[in-house]
């Protein structure tokens, strides 16, 4: 994988752990608008990290209100 492969996936990582923190806390998320533009391997692993970080954050935010 080349370095700028790298650095998007950076920035994807980045965004799916956003949207997913957004979500936990109540903000809608409409998570075709943002994989709208991405090409299929793009949105599979995009859904996979953003499903990975929501459970995260979603149990976060569970332990914060207790």
């Amino acid at each position: 994988m080349n370095r700028q492969d790298l650095h998007a996936l950076k920035n994807f990582d980045f965004l799916a752990r956003s949207f997913a923190r957004m979500h936990a806390l109540g903000q809608p998320v409409d998570i075709d608008a943002v994989t709208g533009n991405m090409n299929d391997e793009q949105k599979a692993w995009f859904r996979e990290r953003y499903r990975h970080y929501r459970k995260q954050a979603e149990r976060a935010r569970v332990k914060e209100l207790r």
